[in-house]
């Protein structure tokens, strides 16, 4: 879209960016290594976030006093004896 010219002076006016295009005056196009480590860094983020996950539930489970891989075992009796 070419720039509107105002009438103060020639200053020119640019229309704002649409949502996911970039705010910048330069569009460059990734190379094929720049695309490799992006798609590095967002796998490790979520790679992350999962060991996260992890670690907070080895911890919670240290907390309740059940060890992460141990299956809670509850038990239930009734006494059916009546009054």
């Amino acid at each position: 879209m070419p720039a509107a010219s105002s009438d103060d002076g020639g200053a020119t006016v640019r229309p704002r960016p649409r949502p996911g295009e970039p705010g910048g005056r330069h569009r460059r196009k990734l190379t094929p290594l720049a695309c490799a480590l992006d798609v590095i860094g967002r796998v490790g983020t979520l790679v992350m976030l999962t060991a996260l996950l992890v670690v907070a539930a080895a911890a919670g489970s240290l907390v309740d006093g059940v060890p992460a891989g141990a299956n809670a075992t509850v038990t239930a009796t009734y006494d059916r004896s009546g009054p």
